[in-house]
C-alpha cells in the first residue's frame, strides 16, 4: 500500500503565500477605509472605547443603564464613521448624514446615561421630549445594524414592533390586545427591558472585555502560534494538514467567536497548504469551514453566545463553559475522525518533516498565549466573574508581551502592536454591541407580546407534546434562522420562541438552550446559505455546494451533539462521575462511527453492508441504555476488527516477498 508520504518539492511548500482573495461574511459590511483626519479619529475613539471597557472590568461597571448607554454610545459613533450607508456613500470619510447620526447617537445615549434616576424611579413615565429621542434611539440602532450586518436583523425587529402595534388586528391565532407607540418607545428607551436590556448589557461587561482579549492575544502573536502547535501535534499523522486546520481552528476558537475570522485567519495558509498536496479543492474548504465553525463552541470564549445564555438562563458563565467543554471534543473528535478516515482511504499526503516545528521550540513562544489563558480558566474556576478575570488575563498578556524587551526600538514596537490591539479590540465590539442592541428591540417586543408564549405553544402543538419531534421543529427553526443571521442573533431569536417550548417540554434549561445554540452555530455550514463556507470556497476556489455537503457530512457530529444534551445530559458534566465518564466514552465511540458512515471507511473501505451494520451500531451508541450500549459497542466492534484484518491482509499482499 502507498504510505501517503509526499512527492511535492518541499522548497515549494515552505514559501507558500496566503491567497490573495476578497473573503468577507456575506452577512457583513465591509468597513470604510478612512483617510486622514477620520482615520485617526476612528483609531483614537476605538482606542478610548477599548480602555472604557478595560476600567470599567478592573473599577466595576456603572449602573446598568448607565453602562449600556454609554457603551452604545461609542459603539454608534464609530458604526456611523466606519461603515457607509450604501455602496454610494463616500469611502474614505463619513457624510453629513453619518455625522449627523453620530451626534443624534450620541445625544440619545448621553440623555438616557444623565437621566438614570429618573428612569429607574419612574419606569415608563415620559415626557414627548422623551418619546422623540425614543424614535431617535430605535432608528439608528436599526440603521447601523442594517449597515453592519445586513437588513435582516432590523427587518425581523421591525416587524415584531408593528406586530406590538397591531396585536388586535391579527388572526386570533397569533393575536394579543396591542400596545400604543407610546407605550412601545417607552419600553424601548425609557426602560431596561428595551435597547438597555440584559443582552446589551452583556455587550457592555462581559463580551466586550472578552473580544479585546482575544485581539491582545491576536497581536501578540496568537496567530501564528496556533498553527505552528497544530502543525507539532498532528502535521506528521495521516491527513495531516487538514488535521493542523481542525486543531489550529479549535485553538483559535478560544479568541474569536466568529466561524468566517476562523476561516480568514486559518484558511489563507492552511488551504494552499493541502491544496498543494494534492488534496481536492472541495475537501480543503469544508474541512477549514467545518474546523472553523467548531470555534464558536469552544470554550472558554465561545462567541457572544454563552454570555448571553449565562443571563437568560441565570445560571453561572463557567456552568455552561464546563457544560460545553465535551460536546465541543465530540465535535471536533468527530471531524478529526473524518479527516482520518477519508486521508486513509484517499491515501492523502502528509506535510513533510521539514515543514513540521519543533514542539520544544514552538511551547516557549507560546507563553505570552498560554499564560494568559490559563490563568484566565484558573481565575474562572476559582469563583471570579467573568469581567474580572478577563481582565487581569488581558494585563498579563500585556505584561508578558513587554516583559521580554530587550532594546528601544524593540520597545516601540511592540508599544504599536498594542496600540493596534486596542484598536481592533474596540473596532470588534461594535459589530457585537449593533447586534445585541438590535436583538434587544426583539426580544423587548417579544415579551411585551408574550409572542414567545404563543410560539412555545405552536412548537408543543405541533409536536404532539413528543419530545423528539419538539426538538426536530426547533432544529429546522434554528436552522432557517441562521441562514441570514450571525449566530449570536440567531440565538437569541430562537432562544427567545424555541427554548421555553423545550423547557415545557421537560428538556433541561441548559440542555435546551445548548441545543438552540448548536444548531445556530451549525447553520454556518448548511446550504445553502452558510457563511464559513462562502469564505472557504472564496480561498479554495471550489464549488461552493459541493463543499456545502462534504462540510455536513464531515461535520455529523455537530447534528448528532445537541440531541445527545437532551438524551445523554451527562455529557454536560450531569450525574455521578462514573456515569459521566461511561457515556462520554459510549457517545465518542458513536461519535467516530458516524464518521466512518459518513465517509465510508472505518479500517478499511466499507463494503455496502458493512456501512449498514455501521450505521446502525452509531445509532445505537447513540441511544441511550446500557443494552443498546453493549450491542453497539458490539456491532462497531466486530466491524472494526473484520475491516482490519482485511485491511492488513491487503497490505501484507502488497509487500514484496523477502528471503
Amino acid at each position: 500500500m502507498p504510505t501517503g508520504e509526499t512527492s511535492v518539492d518541499v522548497n515549494e511548500l515552505i514559501h507558500i503565500v496566503p491567497e490573495k482573495v476578497d473573503v468577507k461574511d456575506p452577512d457583513q459590511a465591509v468597513a470604510r477605509t478612512l483617510k486622514g483626519p477620520f482615520s485617526v479619529l476612528a483609531a483614537g475613539l476605538s482606542v478610548l472605547f477599548a480602555i472604557f471597557q478595560l476600567y470599567t472590568a478592573f473599577a466595576g461597571a456603572f449602573p446598568d443603564l448607565i453602562q449600556r448607554s454609554i457603551h452604545m454610545g461609542f459603539a454608534i459613533v464609530l458604526a456611523f464613521l466606519l461603515y457607509s450607508a450604501s455602496g454610494r456613500s463616500p469611502k474614505d470619510r463619513p457624510s453629513m448624514v453619518d455625522a449627523l447620526a453620530m451626534a443624534s447617537g450620541a445625544v440619545v445615549c448621553m440623555y438616557a446615561a444623565f437621566n438614570y434616576d429618573r428612569i429607574m424611579m419612574n419606569p415608563g413615565i415620559s415626557s414627548d421630549w422623551d418619546l422623540a429621542l425614543g424614535i431617535i434611539a430605535a432608528v439608528i440602532v436599526l440603521e447601523m445594524t442594517r449597515r453592519i450586518l445586513s437588513w435582516i436583523m432590523p427587518a425581523i425587529a421591525v416587524l415584531t414592533i408593528l406586530y406590538a402595534y397591531f396585536g388586535q388586528a391579527l388572526p386570533d391565532v397569533i393575536a394579543h390586545r396591542g400596545f400604543s407607540v407610546s407605550y412601545i418607545l417607552e419600553t424601548l428607551y425609557m426602560s431596561t427591558s428595551g435597547l438597555w436590556g440584559t443582552v446589551t448589557g452583556v455587550s457592555a461587561t462581559v463580551v466586550a472585555g472578552f473580544l479585546i482579549f482575544g485581539s491582545v492575544l491576536y497581536y501578540t502573536g496568537g496567530g501564528e502560534i496556533f498553527v505552528d502547535l497544530a502543525k507539532a501535534l498532528a502535521g506528521r499523522s495521516y491527513g495531516g494538514p487538514a488535521k493542523v486546520s481542525c486543531i489550529s481552528s479549535a485553538l483559535f476558537g478560544t479568541i474569536s467567536g466568529s466561524a468566517v475570522a476562523n476561516v480568514v485567519v486559518d484558511g489563507v495558509f492552511n488551504i494552499p497548504l493541502m491544496k498543494k498536496l494534492g488534496y481536492k479543492p472541495e475537501f480543503a474548504a469544508a474541512v477549514e469551514a467545518t474546523a472553523s465553525t467548531g470555534g464558536q463552541i469552544m470554550p472558554p470564549v465561545m462567541g457572544a453566545g454563552a454570555f448571553i445564555m449565562a443571563e437568560l438562563i441565570h445560571v453561572a458563565y463557567l456552568k455552561i463553559a464546563l457544560a460545553a467543554v465535551v460536546p465541543a471534543l465530540l465535535y471536533y473528535l468527530g471531524v478529526a475522525a473524518s479527516i482520518h478516515f477519508e486521508a486513509r482511504k484517499s491515501n492523502l499526503m502528509r506535510i513533510p518533516k521539514a515543514l513540521i516545528p519543533s514542539v520544544k521550540k514552538t511551547l516557549p513562544k507560546g507563553a505570552p498565549l498560554f499564560i494568559p489563558v490559563t490563568l484566565l480558566i484558573y481565575l474562572l474556576l476559582d469563583g471570579r466573574d467573568p469581567t474580572s478575570s478577563v481582565f487581569w488575563a488581558t494585563m498579563a498578556s500585556v505584561g508578558l508581551y513587554f516583559a521580554t524587551v530587550r532594546s528601544r526600538a524593540v520597545l516601540k514596537e511592540r508599544a504599536r502592536n498594542m496600540v493596534g490591539a486596542m484598536e481592533a479590540g474596540g473596532k470588534s465590539v461594535v459589530l457585537v454591541a449593533s447586534l445585541c442592541c438590535c436583538a434587544q428591540i426583539v426580544i423587548g417586543m417579544v415579551n411585551l407580546s408574550g409572542l414567545g408564549i404563543k410560539m412555545s405553544e405552536l412548537v408543543i402543538g405541533l409536536s404532539m407534546g413528543v419530545e423528539f419531534l419538539g426538538l426536530f421543529f426547533t432544529m429546522i427553526v434554528c436552522l432557517i434562522l441562521g441562514m441570514g443571521l450571525p449566530t449570536t442573533a440567531a440565538y437569541v431569536l430562537a432562544a427567545s420562541v424555541a427554548g421555553p417550548a423545550l423547557v415545557k417540554l421537560g428538556v433541561v434549561p441548559m440542555a435546551a438552550h445548548l441545543f438552540v445554540f448548536y444548531f445556530a452555530i451549525i447553520s454556518a455550514i448548511t446550504p445553502p446559505v452558510c457563511a464559513a463556507v462562502y469564505a472557504a470556497t472564496a480561498i479554495a476556489r471550489s464549488n461552493w455546494l459541493q463543499t456545502g455537503w462534504l462540510a455536513v457530512r464531515m461535520g455529523l457530529a455537530g447534528f448528532v451533539a445537541p440531541f445527545l444534551f437532551v438524551y445523554r445530559p451527562q455529557i454536560l458534566l450531569i450525574g455521578s462521575p462514573m456515569d459521566i465518564l461511561w457515556n462520554c466514552l459510549v457517545a465518542g465511540l458513536g461519535v467516530l462511527a458516524l464518521a466512518g458512515v459518513a465517509i465510508g471507511y472505518f479500517g478499511d473501505k466499507c463494503r455496502w453492508y458493512e456501512w449498514v451494520l455501521l450505521a446502525a451500531g452509531a445509532l445505537l451508541l447513540l441511544k441511550p441504555g446500557l443494552v443498546s450500549d453493549l450491542v453497539g459497542i458490539a456491532v462497531v466492534g466486530i466491524i472494526f476488527g473484520l475491516q482490519k484484518k482485511r485491511h492488513a491482509a491487503a497490505e501484507a499482499a502488497t509487500q514484496p516477498a523477502t528471503g
